[in-house]
């Protein structure tokens, strides 16, 4: 054996175990042995005993479309972020149904069109027959979490729906039924871009088998006159031979369920790549308008110069590649982002050598990450990248000087970078040395935590120069005591799983740590090999592709690795795909990527088929029944003549016979899964279909629903806390009422609307299966047992002789934080054993952090001893393995929890306790009074917006009024320095607000509450806000205050940091001592001159009466006088003689007569 060396690959040559299938993948060349052994395997497979009972095949499948509501039916639509449309004018008349119409209803911009196809048969006519049978199918859409959870809420969202049933009449015979389908909204989120379909059936009519689709929103898209086109490239031309035929595979690297387009490039010669925002069931060639290339310098050499695209990483909002050593980005278009979307492709890192990009496959802190190692004269240095709501920025690491400086090595590389987004630490690959001599080593980069330019760099393990030599093991403990070969071993980078700590380093050779310094070998791994790129499911299973374009299996938890491909397991399953008539494989077929995402481990092949032409197709690796051929390629055979015919016997290589999973808790607590369920409203059509009007109202309803949802977010709890509560509670009382209408054909449009159709979920079960995601908060317990059957003949061995070779280990990948028990019960009579699993938080690695934010991430492997790669089980879609399972865990403060103020009980204890309560003069139910002068008594509830559970939080929390007004409109915030002085006791400048009767602070100088405290005292001191109120009405004053609750730094009972913020009506203030003599010195004032008043109306009015008589009388006798004078006048002469005769005495003595009568 000749084993050469060179930087960065490996140059051994040997001969391969398995060298014979190192050709096409259907097609073995190692002669008539192999080819024998493979069609005796699949002969045994062919005649494996029918099952007693007949299978019923679901060969049905569901297929799924975008349609606008303008073109219903019609043409498939791309998904991009369109305008909500409103749809009040059909709501505007339905006067006779439980919605309100008064309010604005709006309608998602995109249906989902459902059908199914089956073979052998016309589609119409099964379509046809499974919607009069009562087929209809039910649409499950996951919400995958926004990434930025200081923006938009951390929540885990579903919304089921149910199909209503279409037809185009397009092109159709008024009396024919065609072009039937079944239609949902699409509904969207805010934030959210990545959505996971999930159809199914009714378990009425065909057997149709369950289906997933990645429905995502495409950013990189926009509308052009009559067609939808790209904004960073143009779509080319199809796919040619030449860009995939001959050249190899390369990794798809994504932010891990976070990115709604991937993007993979490697097409020769050309600035192409490939875009998908369906997980590559649907691909797009695209021709990317770069307008520049750098052909390299001195500082930065060249060494061949392409076009093609390097590196490619996809995030939720941007897409960055690497041409040569130019490093270019876009974001897209995406409604949810603050800032707006790039026309053109963006170049970052200017004037720097950037040979490679590493990616980050899952965010932290509300960002996403990448990261560029520089070359050349800048060898050592790495750079940063942040993605922020679409905005990127790149930091150089280290800022100074590069690592290479630092480790003052003659030599050095820099290979592979991993960041650790827990500890927010950096692995580094790197190789040193002098001449010749070099060597590989692994390094942990620390930066300065406080943001200078300081760090530290730490040697985790030097690497071994060669490859160990391979025992009869699987794996090989590297202590520097083993012995090795000749061959070197050249690392090519490193994949670190962040939920089980396991960190891989390959290349030609495969090791992995847990804790990152002390290594194992995996021997079964040849070193004629080499490792380019790693994937893995995250969930315990790896892939590792080699330069040969190998396909090896890596299962955590196990040190066994496995060829997948080529192997004679492969073929098998080749050869069966051909008799089948499969057009996934082929025997010109070249692999593009291997990759997972939510569906499992897949391919992207393009194939040739036998009229040459190509197609690419992402195709599932069928990796359990690989595994299991594998086997059985591996299991001796007995011939056994006792039975009627000669048959075969296999001895079953599994320690148990089944295994189930029994007393699983409801999921939802832990999962943190909140489900909403809509149903189409009902439709009085003979034949229940429905109109594009019933679509509509369907549309804003489930619009409706999700909107409740998202603005569900009150300080003052409700009764029931639940946001479509308030939906239905004025109109539940009415429901028989709104059936009698829709029953008697009386409703508008003939529609229905079932109030109980649109609710919340709170009882899912769990299946039987465990969870995806599993949610910790502090001391959580979550508890399950594992119920195994023992092999029928094996009872004496386990039972009577105490042999307990069947075991189950528990792997926890972080001791520190996560306990786990196992207790067994051995079931003599049922040869079963019943293992008893309980998994609990030690409360001893998390501090306190909002709802859903900067979760630490764990796992746990379960495994039966001796299982791996041994036992399997039938499914309706295939092979599974069994006995070996993996959980992902997070650990802290989980999603769904929040505190708002328990008014209700706050009420019922003020009352109880002060013997009285005041409320407003005019009440408001939604915020009720609390009188100043009574001692305050807050209490304030844990809400699980998941489950729906809701108790009395019983933890210690500080309080703090943080504003304030004197109505709703005036409320203003109060500044760090005011709330200090308006809320801590030991404040000296008479300026508190309230005081906590308790007297107890903490080091923060607030006082701390708790659940059976002894209330707070309003104070209102002179120099506080509330001081010396101005009533503006004949009623006492009164004050809005702004105040936060929070438990951080004070509660241990939980890892949530819960913050409220309400509003607090307080009444009855009283004024301040000078404004009250003021006003009781004005007061008396008035007082005392109403009263002077009074005194002097009643002593002076019998005075003013006579006075007033005495000048009415006057009056009045002038008037006589000169009428009489008048009169006298016109008479005659004498008469006015007499009368001017008059003496004097005569005419008074006349008044005195008259005076006289009329008294």
């Amino acid at each position: 054996m000749d084993c050469g060396r060179a930087r960065g690959r490996s140059r051994c040559s040997s001969a391969s175990p398995d060298a014979s299938h190192d050709s096409l993948p259907g097609l073995p060349s190692s002669g008539l042995p192999t080819l024998m052994l493979s069609l005796l395997l699949l002969l045994l497979l062919l005649l494996l005993p029918r099952p007693i009972l007949p299978q019923l095949e679901d060969n049905c499948r569901w297929q799924v479309a975008l349609n606008l509501y303008e073109t219903l039916g019609e043409h498939s639509e791309k998904f991009f972020s369109r305008e909500a449309k409103p749809v009040d004018h059909f709501f505007d008349k339905l006067v006779d149904s439980p919605i309100d119409y008064k309010e604005n209803y709006l309608g998602f911009p995109y249906f989902m069109k459902i059908n199914f196809s089956c073979p052998g048969e016309a589609k119409e006519a099964f379509v046809r027959g499974g919607h009069f049978k009562g087929l209809f199918p039910i649409v499950l859409v996951t919400f995958h979490t926004p990434v930025n959870f200081r923006r938009w809420k951390a929540e885990r969202l579903q919304i089921e729906m149910e199909g209503a049933p279409f037809q185009t009449k397009k092109e159709c015979p008024e009396d024919d039924i065609c072009f039937l389908s079944w239609y949902t909204p699409m509904p969207t989120k805010n934030g959210s871009v990545v959505m996971a379909v999930d159809i199914s059936s009714n378990k009425i009519g065909e057997i149709i088998g369950n289906a997933r689709y990645m429905i995502n929103i495409n950013g990189f898209l926009k509308p052009e006159k009559d067609k939808v086109i790209f904004t960073l490239g143009n779509e080319v031309r199809g796919i040619a031979h030449r860009d995939f035929i001959n050249t190899s595979s390369r990794p798809l690297w994504a932010t891990v369920s976070q990115a709604p387009v991937l993007i993979l490039g490697g097409i020769p010669n050309e600035k192409m790549v490939l875009l998908s925002d369906s997980s590559f069931k649907d691909i797009s060639l695209v021709e990317l308008n770069i307008d520049s290339c750098w052909l390299g310098s001195l500082e930065c050499p060249q060494e061949h110069f392409t076009a093609s695209i390097f590196d490619t990483i996809s995030t939720e909002s941007t897409l960055f590649i690497r041409q040569n050593q130019l490093v270019y980005y876009f974001t897209g278009n995406y409604s949810h982002l603050p800032g707006k979307a790039n026309s053109n492709w963006v170049q970052v890192l200017h004037k720097r050598c950037i040979k490679k990009l590493c990616p980050v496959e899952f965010p932290s802190n509300g960002s996403e990450y990448v990261l560029a190692l520089a070359g050349g004269n800048e060898e050592g240095i790495f750079f940063f990248g942040t993605i922020t709501d679409g905005t990127v920025t790149f930091k150089a690491l280290p800022a100074s000087s590069s690592i290479c400086d630092v480790l003052k090595a003659p030599k050095c590389y820099l290979h592979w970078v991993v960041y650790n987004t827990d500890d927010y630490t950096f692995l580094l690959l790197m190789e040193l040395g002098k001449g010749n001599q070099m060597e590989f080593a692994l390094f942990k980069y620390t930066q300065d935590a406080k943001g200078t330019n300081e760090y530290n760099v730490t040697l985790l393990y030097k690497i071994p120069h060669f490859v160990p030599t391979s025992g009869a093991k699987h794996f090989l403990m590297l202590v520097g005591m083993e012995e090795y070969t000749d061959c070197p071993m050249v690392p090519r980078g490193l994949f670190y799983n962040p939920f089980s700590q396991l960190l891989y380093i390959y290349g030609n050779a495969i090791l992995q740590s847990f804790d990152h310094r002390n290594f194992v070998y995996m021997t079964a791994f040849p070193k004629e090999s080499s490792i380019k790129y790693m994937t893995s499911s995250y969930r315990g299973e790896a892939i590792g592709v080699t330069e040969t374009e190998e396909i090896w299996f890596l299962l955590e938890g196990s040190f066994r690795v496995y060829r997948l491909y080529p192997s004679r397991a492969w073929n098998i399953v080749f050869s069966l795909s051909q008799l089948l008539h499969l057009n996934t494989y082929s025997t010109n077929e070249t692999s593009v990527s291997v990759f997972y995402d939510s569906f499992g481990l897949e391919q992207l092949v393009y194939l040739v088929d036998e009229n040459g032409k190509g197609r690419l197709v992402k195709r599932r690796l069928p990796v359990s029944r690989l595994l299991l051929l594998l086997r059985l390629n591996r299991t001796p055979v007995k011939i056994t003549y006792k039975l009627p015919v000669p048959s075969l016997l296999y001895s079953n290589p599994c320690p148990f016979e089944e295994v189930h999973l029994r007393n699983l808790p409801k999921p939802q607590k832990y999962t943190r899964v909140e489900r909403y369920r809509a149903e189409p409203p009902s439709v009085s059509s003979e034949a229940g279909f429905h109109t594009k009007i019933s679509l509509a109202i369907y549309q804003g309803l489930v619009y409706r629903l999700l909107w409740l949802h998202a603005m569900y977010n009150k300080p003052y709890a409700d009764p029931v806390h639940d946001p479509t509560w308030r939906w239905w509670k004025d109109k539940m009382q009415h429901k028989a009422f709104y059936f009698y209408t829709s029953s008697n054909f009386l409703s508008v449009y003939g529609i229905r609307i079932d109030m109980e159709g649109y609710d919340k979920l709170y009882d899912l079960n769990a299946e039987n299966r465990l969870p995806e995601f599993l949610f910790l908060d502090k001391g959580t317990q979550y508890s399950f047992s594992v119920y195994l059957v023992l092999p029928k003949m094996s009872w004496k061995n386990n039972f009577l002789g105490k042999k307990k070779h069947l075991r189950l280990a528990v792997v926890i990948s972080h001791p520190l934080c996560v306990s786990a028990t196992v207790t067994n019960d051995y079931l003599v009579n049922r040869n079963a054993i019943l293992f008893q699993v309980v998994i609990q938080d030690k409360s001893q690695c998390f501090g306190q952090s909002i709802s859903g934010h900067n979760l630490k991430k764990t796992s746990i492997i379960l495994k039966v001893v001796g299982s791996a790669g041994r036992c399997f089980a039938k499914t309706r879609i295939g092979h599974r393995t069994k006995g070996n399972a993996m959980i992902p865990m997070f650990i802290g403060c989980p999603p769904g929890k929040r505190l708002a103020f328990d008014i209700t009980l706050t009420i019922q204890h003020n009352k109880k306790a002060n013997k009285r309560y005041f409320d407003c003069v005019y009440p408001d139910p939604e915020m009720p009074c609390f009188f100043f002068g009574d001692p305050f008594f807050p209490f304030f509830l844990v809400q699980d917006m998941v489950t729906g559970e809701s108790g009395s939080f019983n933890g210690s929390y500080v309080l703090k009024v943080i504003g304030g007004g004197t109505s709703l409109e005036n409320i203003v915030d109060y500044s760090e320095a005011d709330i200090f002085r308006y809320n801590s006791p030991n404040d000296t400048t008479k300026s508190l607000i309230w005081i906590n009767r308790d007297n107890w602070t903490d080091s923060h100088s607030f006082s701390i509450l708790q659940y059976n405290s002894s209330g707070i005292e309003w104070l209102c001191l002179r120099n506080s806000p509330c001081y010396d109120i101005i009533p503006y009405s004949f009623f006492s004053p009164e004050f809005f205050f702004k105040i936060m609750v929070s438990n951080r730094g004070v509660d241990t009972s939980t890892y949530c940091d819960y913050q409220l913020i309400f509003i607090l009506h307080i009444h009855g203030l009283p004024l301040s001592g000078r404004r009250a003599i003021s006003y009781l010195k004005k007061t008396a004032y008035v007082c005392l001159g109403i009263i002077f008043a009074y005194i002097l109306f009643c002593t002076l009015w019998p005075r003013v009466k006579a006075a007033w008589t005495s000048i009415k009388s006057k009056f009045t006798d002038l008037l006589t006088t000169e009428s009489f004078y008048t009169y006298s006048t016109s008479a005659s002469t004498l008469h006015s003689m007499v009368s001017s005769r008059m003496s004097t005495a005569d005419r008074q003595s006349l008044r005195k007569s008259r005076f006289k009568k009329k008294s």
